[in-house]
């Protein structure tokens, strides 16, 4: 059984794990209450990207996932 391995962070901004050959991506936002980690996986045109560029090849899908959260899965802290 694979174990989900931190690849990159920026504490507060963004997560990036790799897990089963896939990459998922993990924000932290504080609204709406109590605060969620909205989770996204990387397709594979986004995981290539990624792989070749780092995190710049996330900032729009970063963007994204702050403003319209509730149309990605969603985690809460509690």
């Amino acid at each position: 059984m694979d174990k989900k391995k931190l690849l990159e962070k920026k504490d507060w901004e963004y997560y990036v794990f790799e897990e089963n050959s896939s990459i998922e991506l993990s924000i932290p936002v504080p609204n709406p209450s109590p605060g969620f980690d909205i989770i996204y996986v990387l397709n594979e045109s986004e995981k290539e990207m990624y792989l070749h560029t780092g995190i710049k090849a996330l900032e729009k899908r970063i963007e994204d996932m702050k403003i319209n959260f509730s149309s990605y899965k969603m985690n809460s802290w509690r």
